[in-house]
């Protein structure tokens, strides 16, 4: 087995208010894994996320990350309403200073894979919650990563557009071959999503249980329904239940 790309060794993290947000957390994540982190709300994902990211040190233990090459998306699309949809995505391809050329060949390419080519010119208040958030997929794609964070970012939609979503992010793992970590407080979103699925107890956050999902690459309506997969998310809310109770 290859050297995980993501290592929380023994993390602890602790706020200056005091808030113990993570304690004695170990995960060893693989290059290729999708992971999906369930648990309640205030149990830490997001704050495992920002670690792995380097937006925030840990207080105890250690994490390390083997890439600089990381994309997140955040729960809120976040993007500048006075740029058009181009605009937002080259954003961070402008921040990292590439040629204009390099900049307009990957800006393409991401709007090619997340199918905004024909919405380039417009601005955020003429597209939808989803396409937004595809604006926002596409800007993290920009910086071509080896590690793709995802911070709940389809909570806010409704169903059957986040079902879609969905759908878009499982093609574009297989597409671009990533590693991800996915944030979800929904339990059909973490098994239909990831490789494997990591469960939380509530604060201060610690893993309770891992879950390998046992459903191939190719992944369609039929899964959502089928008697393992109800089974798996079963299994997955007894242990989120017995940690809660």
């Amino acid at each position: 087995m290859s050297a995980p790309l993501v290592t929380f060794d023994d993390v602890t993290m602790t706020f200056p208010d005091g808030t113990v947000a993570l304690a004695d957390v170990d995960i060893a994540i693989q290059p290729g894994e999708f992971i999906a982190l369930l648990g309640p709300s205030g149990c830490g994902k997001s704050t495992l996320l920002r670690l792995a990211s380097g937006l925030e040190t840990a207080t105890g233990g250690q994490t390390q990350v083997g890439t600089r090459q990381i994309g997140y998306v955040f729960q809120d699309a976040t993007l500048l309403p006075w740029r058009t949809v181009r605009k937002n995505v080259a954003l961070f391809a402008e921040l990292d200073d590439l040629s204009a050329g390099e900049t307009r060949e990957r800006v393409d390419h991401a709007l090619g894979v997340v199918g905004l080519t024909a919405f380039e010119d417009h601005r955020p208040h003429q597209l939808s919650g989803g396409m937004k958030m595809r604006v926002s997929l596409a800007r993290a794609l920009v910086n071509r990563p080896k590690l793709f964070l995802f911070d709940e970012p389809f909570g806010a939609l409704d169903e059957f557009t986040r079902e879609r979503l969905n759908d878009d992010v499982r093609g574009l793992f297989l597409r671009e071959r990533f590693t991800g970590v996915f944030v979800t407080h929904s339990i059909p979103e973490a098994v239909y999503m990831a490789t494997r699925v990591i469960v939380m107890g509530a604060r201060p956050g610690r893993v309770i249980g891992e879950f390998a999902v046992p459903f191939g690459e190719e992944r369609g309506e039929a899964v959502r329904y089928s008697p393992e997969f109800a089974e798996l998310a079963n299994e997955i809310s007894q242990c989120l239940k017995g940690a809660m109770a």
